[in-house]
């Protein structure tokens, strides 16, 4: 009878701990331990790190310092070990119920996925203990334009050939670029490029997808003849975690119209570029 006290004083503790500043009535001789239950995820920058204070609360206030000790959980941890660093105990303050423990995590083998770090409260005698922590952890990356101003490499999905991609700025700072289906042009199709523009990309700045609107783009010759002018529209996302840029485009030629519609093929008209 006195083991199902116990169970109905601690399942009733969970519901305050997270605002518990007294001892609960009745718990007093429960030596009980527990993460916070919510625990925001955490977010890294690329290529920087990041403290998150993480709470544990106890049934009992005592009058002196409380230490308990903390492992990593191995078995719910995806994260890489060199991404985190975890303290090995937590200590409850003297007249408290709440103790606090810092976190570090890093961008060390961070992947594009989020990963998880599990931590528990290590066993000890007559010591009861509830949830454990798990702490979802996901890089973040600001957009930085100056980051993806450049000469591009990587092969087209047309199997073209090679990206001759070149993005610039133009005098308000905003990305532009060129050298879109150059492979296209000049091998499969067999034209002769005599002028290439620059066109003005519209970025979203937090997601980092951009269009660039269906502008004149190249003039060609075939065996010498002058081809009608190519249009060229696109749309995509710069991937400010991997710095690679995800590029959908299309030429529309007059008397001939999209070559989208005519390949039948999205994918033949993609490029997966990064800088070189």
């Amino acid at each position: 009878m006195k083991k199902i006290t116990y169970i109905l004083l601690i399942s009733i503790s969970l519901f305050v701990f997270n605002s518990c500043k007294k001892e609960l009535n009745g718990t007093k001789d429960i030596n009980y331990i527990s993460f916070e239950i919510n625990i925001p995820t955490i977010f890294v920058e690329k290529d920087g790190s990041t403290d998150v204070d993480v709470h544990v609360y106890t049934t009992q206030i005592t009058g002196s310092d409380r230490t308990f000790n903390l492992d990593v959980d191995l078995l719910s941890t995806t994260a890489n070990p060199e991404s985190y660093s975890v303290p090995t105990s937590v200590t409850i303050p003297a007249n408290s119920n709440e103790g606090v423990l810092t976190i570090t995590v890093s961008d060390v083998n961070l992947g594009l996925d989020p990963v998880t770090l599990g931590l528990k409260i290590g066993a000890s005698d007559d010591l009861f203990i509830g949830n454990q922590a798990s702490l979802n952890i996901l890089k973040q990356c600001t957009l930085d334009i100056n980051d993806f101003v450049g000469t591009y490499s990587g092969n087209t999905l047309g199997d073209w050939g090679p990206t001759h991609v070149v993005t610039s700025l133009d005098g308000n700072g905003n990305l532009q670029i060129t050298g879109i289906g150059v492979s296209f042009l000049t091998g499969y199709w067999g034209e002769v490029i005599t002028s290439m523009e620059t066109l003005p990309m519209i970025v979203d700045l937090e997601t980092g997808d951009f269009t660039i609107t269906e502008a004149p783009y190249v003039t060609t010759t075939y065996n010498g003849d002058l081809q009608e002018v190519y249009n060229l529209s696109a749309s995509g996302n710069l991937n400010s975690c991997s710095g690679i840029m995800y590029l959908y485009y299309d030429f529309n030629q007059a008397g001939f119209g999209s070559y989208v519609e005519y390949f039948e093929s999205v994918s033949d008209f993609t490029e997966i570029i990064a800088i070189n």
